[in-house]
């Protein structure tokens, strides 16, 4: 089950004592290994190699194999940081996108993994969990699985659609970065002031944000926490298309 950190400061008190990778993964449903829903403590063999560096992408050829697309929806040019499952110290790849811009990543066979937004100065160097999580992961047919995930907090709205001709989307458009009670924030490595963690360590959970997440996005769109709902959509063909919007990277 997920269960997410709850502010900067804890997560990086709790990574400094841990030996391995802060998260681990759970097969969810459908295949679906949800990276961000387990104890920081707990421990899955890895079905890769993590990366020891992180491979710049400027967008790839789009054949209608296995990938996403992603639109920068933002007012300014944005990282985006795609990783392993249980790779978390550095990421599998990313890519700078220009805003109004949308490119296409692939992804290997049974790849299972995420994409947050980011910065090269935090992401290129150490962990960081804080923020929107868009999850992805391939059976051994090569369906794809995905959801937008709020359990590690929300740096901005994220918004999927299955590009397997079902029309069917999952997420969020709107803002709901502003307004939220004292309670409710935590701050990025950058000094960015985010929304935070809806579970803590213990896997108790901060209401005040996840009340939050309940009302202004709703169980049926994100995950709000690991008791509410499970927004999973699927893509026959292994695609996606996703949109970020104003974000606070």
């Amino acid at each position: 089950m997920f269960f997410s950190l709850s502010t900067l400061a804890l997560l990086a008190a709790t990574a400094a004592s841990m030996p391995f990778s802060p998260s681990a993964t759970t097969a969810g449903k459908n295949g679906l290994e949800q990276n961000s829903h387990l104890r920081p403590n707990s421990t899955v063999a890895k079905r890769w190699t993590c990366n020891t560096s992180a491979t710049l992408t400027t967008g790839e050829s789009d054949n209608g194999g296995a990938g996403v697309t992603i639109k920068n929806a933002d007012s300014q040019k944005r990282g985006y940081y795609i990783y392993h499952n249980n790779c978390d110290t550095m990421p599998y790849k990313y890519i700078w996108i220009d805003a109004g811009e949308t490119k296409f990543v692939s992804f290997p066979a049974q790849f299972q993994g995420r994409i947050t937004r980011g910065t090269d100065e935090y992401n290129l160097k150490s962990a960081q969990w804080l923020g929107t999580w868009f999850e992805i992961g391939y059976d051994a047919s090569g369906i794809a699985y995905s959801d937008v995930s709020l359990i590690r907090g929300c740096d901005g709205a994220v918004s999927i659609s299955a590009l397997d001709g079902t029309g069917v989307s999952i997420g969020f458009t709107q803002s709901i970065l502003d307004g939220a009670p004292t309670g409710a924030y935590a701050t990025k490595s950058n000094g960015q002031k985010v929304l935070a963690a809806s579970e803590n360590l213990d896997g108790s959970i901060n209401t005040a944000v996840r009340d939050w997440y309940i009302s202004e996005v709703g169980i049926t769109n994100a995950y709000v926490d690991d008791y509410h709902g499970d927004p999973v959509i699927r893509s026959s063909n292994g695609r996606f298309a996703t949109t970020w919007e104003a974000g606070r990277p």
